[in-house]
C-alpha cells in the first residue's frame, strides 16, 4: 500500500494508493468527521476539536493514547485546492511517549499532500519537511497507520 524514501533534510515523501476517487481522498483529509476517524496511528483515538477549512485556517486534533494519555496536535493550512493539493503547516507536534533517543519535534513541519487519479484508484503523495532525524522515522511509522485507518474508513462508508 505505501512506498516511503527519506530525503535530505530530514524529509520524509509516502505514498498510498487506494480504491477510492481523487474527491473521496480529499475528503478525508477535508471533513472533520472522517478526518477524526482515521488520524494518528493505530491504538490511537482522535477526534477534530477545532476546524476552519481556509488558508489560515487551524485544526486541533485530541489524541488519546492506549494507556488513556491525551496529546494535541494543530496545523494551519497554507493551500486548499480541491482535490489536487492540500498543504499544512503542523505547528504543534505530537510528542506523547516518545522512543528512548528520539527528541521531541518543536518546529514547525510543513506537509505537502499530492491526491493523483490512476483511473480506478487513487493515490496520496505525502511529503513531510523539516523533521529531527529519529522523529522522522517516527512520523512515517504514524502515517502508516493513520492510512490503515484512512484505509479501513473508506471502506466503511463505501458499504
Amino acid at each position: 500500500m505505501s512506498e516511503a524514501t527519506a530525503t535530505a533534510g530530514h524529509s520524509i515523501e509516502l505514498r498510498y494508493r487506494f480504491d477510492a476517487t481523487v474527491e473521496q481522498l480529499f475528503d478525508a483529509w477535508t471533513d472533520p468527521d472522517i478526518l477524526g476517524a482515521w488520524w494518528g496511528p493505530e491504538g490511537v483515538r482522535s477526534k477534530v476539536v477545532e476546524f476552519d477549512l481556509r488558508p489560515g485556517g487551524t485544526v486541533v486534533f485530541e489524541m488519546t493514547f492506549e494507556d488513556g494519555t491525551v496529546s494535541h496536535m494543530s496545523a494551519s493550512y497554507r493551500e486548499i485546492d480541491r482535490p489536487r493539493r492540500l498543504v499544512l503547516i503542523i505547528t504543534e507536534n505530537c510528542n506523547t511517549g516518545l522512543p528512548p533517543g528520539v527528541e521531541p519535534q518543536v518546529a514547525p513541519t510543513p506537509v505537502t499532500l499530492d491526491f493523483v487519479d490512476h483511473g480506478d484508484t487513487a493515490e496520496i503523495i505525502l511529503r513531510q519537511d523539516g523533521l529531527q532525524p529519529g522523529y522522522a522515522k517516527l512520523v512515517s511509522w504514524g502515517w502508516g497507520g493513520g492510512m490503515t485507518k484512512l484505509k479501513k474508513a473508506l471502506q466503511r462508508r463505501a458499504s
